[in-house]
């Protein structure tokens, strides 16, 4: 087994840990004070999240752009909410997950943003914050803003649903089983977290997305990608996507979804049952287990 590129990095109050086979590992290493406080030459970019804030920017003697994510404890929290937060903090570390888990999403060909460094902050000894650092990928947009750029046609975007074209959408069904056949799932792979690379070919194929939020990739919890307890993990982390899909795409998005030892007509019929139990509680869950237990190979 090769030795993990990851390693940390230890500053007072900052505990980090570096990509060392980023081209620019030194030079985060250099400033990784100053990216801790944020530079000024970063601007804040909006997000609906009350508890993680994004910013971009630039650093000397780093050619591309960079995203910088933080989770911190927001003030405006009241008291339950904050202890929350500070024990979240203190026994979760999902961007230093990231950080470890890109090398195996890069050895497997998965197409997914590497996030070069990440950090938590503490202070007095307790954690405050944490954060990661993405390099941004240029001529890129989101999937969804590259269906508001293409509004003619079967394609549309409205506040509630994307309408994509059936032959975007069997190519997404088949980026996606590509990622689980690698055995990992994305938990929230909605269309703002969906890239289109520059040039791709109209409608898109499989190779034209990138995922972004490398901190919400999850392995499989079996090595068979068609077990039942990793295709309820897929059905799981696939919900997201359904309510942006009108009912009669379903079906050709099951049958680029499912793996060739799958029925594409079972997983319609649980994509059917999510769109009815967007976030199913734990009886809810429990059956959506059932549900694919009970799949039947494809004849």
């Amino acid at each position: 087994m090769e030795p993990s590129p990851i390693e940390p990095i230890h500053h007072p109050g900052i505990r980090a840990w570096i990509d060392r086979s980023s081209p620019f590992a030194s030079v985060l290493e250099d400033h990784l004070e100053e990216i801790v406080s944020i530079p000024s030459r970063f601007t804040p970019i909006r997000t609906r999240s009350r508890s993680r804030r994004l910013w971009e920017g630039s650093l000397d003697g780093i050619p591309c752009p960079l995203i910088l994510k933080q989770r911190w404890l927001n003030p405006s929290y009241g008291l339950s909410r904050r202890i929350s937060c500070r024990v979240s903090l203190a026994l979760e570390n999902p961007f230093r997950q990231a950080l470890e888990i890109a090398p195996r999403l890069a050895a497997t060909g998965i197409a997914a943003i590497r996030p070069v460094l990440c950090w938590k902050r503490f202070s007095h000894h307790v954690p405050v914050e944490e954060g990661i650092l993405y390099p941004r990928f240029e001529s890129s947009m989101s999937l969804h803003h590259y269906l508001v750029g293409r509004p003619c046609g079967p394609s549309r975007v409205t506040t509630l649903q994307v309408h994509l074209p059936r032959e975007t959408l069997s190519a997404l069904g088949r980026f996606l089983r590509a990622l689980n056949a690698a055995g990992f799932v994305h938990v929230d792979p909605a269309p703002h977290n969906i890239l289109v690379r520059a040039g791709a070919p109209l409608p898109p194929t499989e190779a034209s997305f990138t995922l972004i939020d490398v901190e919400a990739f999850r392995p499989l919890p079996s090595s068979r990608p068609d077990s039942p307890r990793s295709r309820y993990a897929r059905a799981m982390a696939v919900s997201p996507l359904l309510p942006y899909l009108p009912p009669d795409d379903l079906a050709p998005f099951g049958e680029a979804f499912a793996l060739d030892t799958e029925s594409p007509d079972a997983w319609l019929r649980v994509f059917v049952w999510l769109r009815r139990h967007p976030n199913p509680r734990p009886l809810s869950r429990f059956r959506l287990f059932l549900r694919t237990l009970a799949f039947r190979p494809q004849t």
